[in-house]
C-alpha cells in the first residue's frame, strides 16, 4: 500500500527531475541562442553598409534576442514553479516527521540573502541572463543607426528605430510581468505549515 509520504516523496523526485530538465533546457537554449545571435551579427557586420546590414541590427538580431530571451525565461519558469511546489512537500513532510527544524534546500533558497535582505539566492543569475539580452536587444538598434550606408536616409532611420524601441520597451514591460510572477513563486513556500 502506498502512504502518503510515498506519494510526497515521489513527487518530490518527479519535480527535481522536472528542475534538472528545464536547467538543461535553458542551458541549450542559451547556448543555441547566442551561437545564432553571434552569426547574425557577423553577418550583419560583413554587409554594414548597405541596408540589409541596418536591418540585420535594427530588427533582426533584437528579434532573435527576444525570442532566446523569451525561451530562456520559460524554462526559468518552469524551475520556479516546480521549486515552489516542492516547498509545500518538503513542509509537509517536516510536519509529519517532526522535523520542523531541518533545513531543505527549496526553503533555504526563499530565504533573504545575507548581503542583501531585499534578495534571495537565485535572482543574481537570472537577473544577469535578462540583463545580457536587453544588451543584445538595445545596444544592436542604436548600432543601426550607423550602419546602411547611403542606402538609407536618416529619417528612415530614426522612424525604424524608434519604432523598434517601443517594440522592445513592450516586449521588456511583458517581461517584467513574467518576472513578478516568477518572483513571487520563488519568494514564498507553497503550504507552509510551521
Amino acid at each position: 500500500m502506498i502512504t502518503k509520504e510515498d506519494l510526497e516523496l515521489e513527487q518530490y523526485r518527479s519535480l527535481r527531475d522536472e528542475i534538472l530538465r528545464a536547467m538543461e533546457d535553458g542551458n541549450q537554449i542559451m547556448s543555441f541562442g547566442l551561437a545564432a545571435i553571434g552569426i547574425v551579427l557577423t553577418a550583419g557586420l560583413q554587409v554594414r553598409d548597405a541596408a540589409l546590414g541596418f536591418f540585420m541590427f535594427a530588427i533582426i538580431v533584437p528579434c532573435l534576442s527576444s525570442l532566446v530571451l523569451s525561451m530562456w525565461f520559460a524554462a526559468q519558469e518552469r524551475i520556479a514553479r516546480a521549486s515552489y511546489f516542492i516547498t509545500g512537500i518538503e513542509s509537509r513532510l517536516k510536519h509529519d516527521l517532526k522535523a520542523l527544524s531541518t533545513p531543505t534546500w527549496d526553503s533555504w533558497l526563499r530565504t533573504p540573502s545575507k548581503r542583501c535582505a531585499s534578495q534571495h539566492h537565485f535572482w543574481n543569475t537570472e537577473y544577469s541572463g535578462i540583463g545580457i539580452f536587453a544588451f543584445l536587444i538595445f545596444g544592436p538598434v542604436l548600432l543601426s543607426l550607423f550602419t546602411g550606408g547611403l542606402a538609407l536616409r536618416w529619417r528612415w532611420k530614426i522612424s525604424i528605430v524608434v519604432a523598434a524601441i517601443v517594440a522592445f520597451a513592450a516586449f521588456f514591460y511583458w517581461i517584467r510581468k513574467r518576472v513578478r510572477r516568477w518572483r513571487d513563486w520563488l519568494a514564498s513556500d507553497f503550504g507552509d505549515l510551521e
